[in-house]
């Protein structure tokens, strides 16, 4: 019996979604369609890309795409073994409202140099991120619990959340 050995090119999932706006070198989308447009991309590649470690960006939405698949991985290992929905939706609210470290040099900023630090932007940067932290968190709610109950499917998202995208990690503060 002969096996197929299918390899998937992590080109394939550079954001379709592009902004011609930057903010510190991320993609800039300003109104909440575009926003959670960008989320729900990053959501339905975001088991894909886990089993990569190297992954060449080639722009400011690709930076913003790594950003939310580490804030997602870090966000589902939270909540991993919560049956209740409001105590997870409680614990994802607290993420999205942490602060996001912006300075490149600080060890706690994971995006390193892909975060370019612009004078007199730090608190649009802060806002920016919190906002799209928090519709991730109400998107991977969605997607684990229905009814107050938690899916089945949450469980492979889980199981996929523990590898690392290019050995990054969510550190917070």
């Amino acid at each position: 019996m002969q096996q197929t050995v299918v390899t998937i090119d992590p080109s394939v999932c550079h954001a379709k979604l592009k902004s011609d706006k930057t903010l510190c070198g991320l993609a800039y989308f300003d109104d909440q369609i575009s926003q959670k447009g960008i989320v729900l991309e990053s959501l339905e590649y975001f088991r894909l890309m886990t089993f990569f470690k190297n992954y060449n960006y080639e722009g400011p939405s690709d930076i913003l795409l790594i950003y939310l698949w580490v804030v997602s991985a870090h966000m589902i290992k939270t909540i991993e073994n919560d049956q209740d929905q409001q105590a997870a939706a409680k614990k994802l609210d607290e993420i999205a409202r942490e602060a996001i470290p912006t300075r490149s040099g600080d060890k706690k900023n994971f995006l390193g140099g892909l975060l370019k630090e612009t004078p007199g932007e730090t608190d649009k940067i802060q806002g920016y991120l919190k906002g799209l932290k928090d519709i991730l968190a109400k998107e991977i709610i969605a997607r684990f619990y229905k009814d107050g109950k938690r899916t089945f499917e949450a469980k492979f998202w889980t199981g996929i959340a523990k590898r690392k995208f290019m050995g990054l990690s969510y550190t917070g503060l």
